[in-house]
This record gives C-alpha cells, structure tokens and sequence, in this order.
C-alpha cells in the first residue's frame, strides 16, 4: 500500500531550503504550536505540521476570483462607512491566473527571486495547497531577543513619485499600533527604527523595524497580541474586521494569516503575496487599505502590482 503524505517545502532568509512529508493538524484553541504553522487571517484555526502523522482528508470548495463589480460593490461599502466613521480597512480581492507546470520549480523560482523573503509551498487534504513569498515578518524571537516590522504602504518600484503625506500617516499608525501593543504586554527595551523604504521584488514598502527584549516561549503569544495588525485588517482593528467580515464575500482562508516556525527559534511571518492552488488554475490573494479618500480604481491597480510578485516569477518560467 502507497502512503500519501503532506508535502511541506519553505526556506527562510539566508536558510537552506527544508522539505517535509507528514500532516498539517488542526490545533484545539489556546494549544501552543511548536514547529512550522499557519493560521486563519482572524486566528480562529491554527494549523501545525508534524512529520509523518496519520492522514486526514476533507474536500474544500473551489476558491472564486473577484470580479470588478463585486470588488467595487464593497469598495463603496467601505467608503460610505469609513466616510461616517473614519479609520482604515483592507478590502481583498482573488485573482485567478493559470496554474504553473511544475511546482517544485515554481518554489525554487519564488526562493530565487526573492532571497529576503519567507517562501513556502505545502499540499494537504486538510488544508488545501498553498504556495507565498511574504516580506513581512511579524515576530523572530532569538536568545532572548526579539524582532517585528511595520510594513505598510506600497508602490512600483519603477515609480518615482514621492511617498504622500497620507501613505506616511497611515504607515505611522500600524508602527504606533504594534509600539502601544509592545508596551501593552511590558515588553522590555524596545527600540524603533526610523521609518525607510524595503524593495520586495516588483514593488517597495514603507518599513519600521523593532528590537525588544523577548522572554523563551513568549513569542507565540506575543504574535497573537500583534495581529491582525491595521495594515491587513484596519483600524479601529474591531471596526474593521466587522467591515472585512460583512462585505468580502470570500473566506480569507490562510491570506494575512500567520505562518512560519515556533520553537527554541521563533520567526513567524505576516502570509502576504500568496495563493491558493485550484484544480486547473491559482488564485492570488490580494488586498489594499482604503480611507474615505480612496479611489476603489486606484486601489485595484495597487492589488494588480501586488500580484506582480508571484506572476512575475510564472511569466519568467
């Protein structure tokens, strides 16, 4: 009898490549993860991998790309709300795009491409098969010390116009948010850097970094005090998903979730530029803050280049 196992493949930054055969489970709530793991955007369902577990198999439906009139349908919702009540909300779309012949070497293309970014590629029955290369980390914990980022705000990288006075406002506000929520929980000695720019791939981000000191087996409970952060929910952050939840008609499934490793080493990643593989196609999930000045056709051209980090690399083979 042939055994059929989950397949697992992700590399770090500045890592080798690490491939697993065994079973993603899903964890009863409150039961800390240890090893590889990836949630739901609200949290509800963490998943772990464990090498060579028993399997499970459950049927799930096929993802549905986003079609303009929908996406601009809740686009009005959010700004007739945000216009009453003020604040930000990340509206995400699906974008579907023809599947790549070779997933092995679409992983390795990803790694290659983008070599500071956390990339992943895993196919489960129980959790449906997922590939990413996400910039954004949302907790490392080392010796004692720990590491997470504001990332929020995004152009081309072959666009030369200076960042506005809005796009910094909004990027304060989830540097300030993660400050507050670090002071929140007495983290100790936490240092901010100035804000500057991170270039991932097709596009660039505005970026602040953080260092503080962070006790053993702290990180996974500090990572769930951290998201969902503004820059993929919104702020008020509870506003906001009550907005996300009441207009999106798709499930966010493993997009904006965490994903990454807990253990002695922790570095737990934001799941940013990531897609769901269908039976003859990938959806992309994309998503962009909007305010009650955003233009919805504007924000769908943001979540057009955002894609460009995954389709670029299938383009080029």
């Amino acid at each position: 009898m042939i055994e059929f196992w989950d397949l697992l493949d992700y590399r770090i930054p500045g890592e080798d490549k690490v491939r697993k055969a065994g079973e993603f489970k899903l964890l009863e709530p409150g039961q800390v993860p240890e090893g590889f793991v990836v949630s739901s955007f609200t949290g509800d369902k963490v998943y772990q991998f464990f090498d060579h577990g028993d399997r499970s198999f459950i049927n799930h439906p096929e993802p549905i790309a986003t079609k303009i009139s929908e996406y601009r349908k809740g686009a009005k919702a959010f700004i007739k709300h945000l216009s009453e009540n003020g604040g930000k909300a990340v509206l995400s779309r699906v974008k579907a795009v023809p599947l790549p012949k070779n997933r092995d070497d679409f992983f390795d293309a990803l790694c290659d491409a983008y070599p500071n970014a956390f990339v992943y590629s895993f196919f489960s029955k129980l959790t449906g098969s997922w590939v990413g290369a996400t910039p954004e980390t949302l907790i490392t914990s080392v010796d004692g010390v720990g590491t997470t980022m504001a990332l929020a705000g995004t152009r081309r990288t072959d666009e030369e116009l200076p960042w506005t006075e809005k796009e910094f406002e909004e990027h304060e506000l989830v540097a300030d948010f993660i400050q507050n929520n670090l002071e929140g929980v007495k983290i100790q000695n936490i240092l901010r850097s100035d804000r500057k720019e991170k270039v991932s791939g097709p596009v660039r981000h505005l970026l602040t970094e953080f260092m503080f000191d962070l006790p053993q087996g702290k990180a996974w409970e500090l990572a769930q005090k951290l998201h969902p952060t503004p820059a993929v929910s919104g702020w008020p952050v509870k506003d906001a998903l009550k907005l996300i939840a009441d207009n999106e008609r798709h499930d966010r499934r493993f997009y904006a979730g965490i994903i990454g490793l807990v253990g002695e080493e922790t570095k737990l990643y934001v799941n940013l530029r990531c897609a769901e593989y269908g039976h003859n196609k990938l959806y992309l999930y994309l998503g962009g803050g909007f305010t009650k000045d955003s233009d919805p056709e504007a924000e769908w051209e943001e979540t057009e280049n955002k894609a460009a980090t995954l389709i670029n690399v299938l383009k080029n083979g």
